[in-house]
């Protein structure tokens, strides 16, 4: 299986950047299952739902966030609807959305996609081991 994991999307360039490599790097590396970090998406402050939607539509399979996964408030909302937008499992109990996600590959293969953020130089969040 090929994997490729795009880490820390940063704002409009970072979005546009991505979007426009994603099916090529797709492609020429006949990659089986792409994750985008999706947590700076959005100006570097969070995502929104149809930013989230762009980066599934060019081709990801997975967008994980992190410490400013909820800097724009209307992830609150949208986050349990979105199958593949995945949070830090180590989220307080309670924290909306899921902190895993099983997802189907281009080969027919279940991923399981984790997402545990660490703790060095972040506010305190439970330990993720």
């Amino acid at each position: 299986m090929r994997l490729l994991f795009l880490g820390d999307i940063v704002g409009r360039a970072g979005r546009r950047a991505a979007i426009e490599a994603i099916p090529r790097l797709r492609k020429r590396y006949k990659l089986d299952f792409l994750v985008i970090n999706g947590e700076n998406a959005a100006g570097g402050f969070g995502i929104t739902e149809s930013i989230h939607e762009e980066l599934i539509d060019a081709g990801a399979d997975a967008v994980t966030l992190g410490n400013h996964a909820f800097d724009q408030k209307e992830t609150l909302v949208y986050i349990a609807r979105q199958e593949r937008l995945i949070r830090p499992l180590n989220f307080p109990p309670g924290t909306p959305g899921r902190g895993a996600a099983l997802i189907r590959a281009q080969n027919g293969a279940d991923v399981l996609v984790i997402n545990a953020m660490g703790r060095v130089f972040m506010t305190e969040i439970d330990c993720p081991f």
